[in-house]
């Protein structure tokens, strides 16, 4: 099967020879996980429309071990070049489930996309419409309040606490 949808761009990876591994993040299907064939080579077409950041409308077909390929995308717009962008991005490949589409996160990546800004209220407004509720999160640990997130295990952490973690700043989303 073949589909025509939305996408942001969320990480792009060497694959085998010149194919690459995408993670999009898809209006229909949210987050999922595409090769593209001959990405690298230096006549791809596609190569400059499947970069981080880039909102695109994307033509993914079904392979047979039940993954995706995208074979077909033309960018429609773009996060600015920054690390909080780059930061953005790896946060939502994080917190997101594979194959799980949510049209209120969708919604939010699409505006955000339109408007560019992400500051500290992004990240907790994402964690709250992913049901995860940093409005009303305490620290793991002590039960404080909240300053960080920690996406690889799923947590929020007082300042204090988090200080005194072996965790970096890189690891961790200021909230």
């Amino acid at each position: 099967m073949e589909y025509l949808t939305l996408g942001l761009i969320l990480s792009r990876e060497e694959g085998n020879e010149a194919d690459s591994f995408l993670h999009i993040y898809t209006r229909d299907f949210g987050r999922i996980a595409a090769v593209a064939k001959s990405l690298r080579k230096i006549t791809s077409k596609l190569s400059g429309h499947l970069l981080p950041g880039r909102l695109v409308s994307v033509r993914i077909v079904e392979r047979n071990n039940g993954g995706w390929q995208a074979v077909d995308a033309v960018s429609l717009g773009f996060l600015p070049a920054s690390a909080g962008s780059l930061k953005f991005l790896r946060f939502l490949r994080e917190v997101t489930p594979l194959n799980e589409p949510d049209p209120e996160i969708w919604e939010r990546v699409a505006t955000l996309a339109e408007d560019g800004e992400i500051g500290r209220e992004v990240y907790g407004d994402f964690l709250d419409a992913m049901g995860l509720g940093a409005s009303l999160a305490k620290c793991a640990n002590c039960g404080g309040e909240v300053a960080y997130f920690l996406p690889k295990d799923i947590m929020f952490m007082c300042k204090r606490c988090f200080q005194r973690s072996l965790v970096s700043e890189d690891e961790a989303i200021d909230i």
